[in-house]
């Protein structure tokens, strides 16, 4: 009887993902990205607004493109499109975690870039 009230306790304790949910993103967005795209995200001349990443995709959250970008610009590749990024190596500090993609596989990414996405994918427009 103990389980059948323990398994859901822990299913719903493990969708609360502190450390990877859109608040702990906010705080690495934060620290890490506001100085350039904005408090609100938004951007500026030559900078993208990071809450039309959605609508700049045909209306559909591109999950596997944003963590394919954040672990790159992590892992010291700072130009895409032409745009420069800082190198956000501390974002690959920390424990990992399984990402299901698109495509059904899964990968390991750190959790620092989970929610960093979370918090992206929370603030579309």
């Amino acid at each position: 009887m103990r389980y059948l009230i323990a398994a859901p306790l822990l299913a719903t304790l493990a969708g609360c993902a502190p450390f990877t949910g859109p608040e702990a993103g906010r705080t690495l967005y934060t620290q890490n990205c506001a100085s350039c795209h904005g408090a609100d995200a938004r951007g500026g001349a030559q900078i993208p607004d990071l809450t039309q990443i959605t609508a700049r995709a045909g209306g559909s959250y591109p999950q596997d493109r944003v963590l394919d970008k954040l672990d790159g610009y992590a892992r010291g590749q700072t130009a895409y499109a032409g745009a420069e990024m800082p190198n956000f190596g501390d974002l690959l500090t920390g424990r990992l975690t399984r990402v299901q993609s698109a495509t059904g596989l899964s990968r390991e990414m750190p959790e620092k870039i989970v929610a960093l996405d979370a918090y992206l994918r929370s603030i579309q427009r």
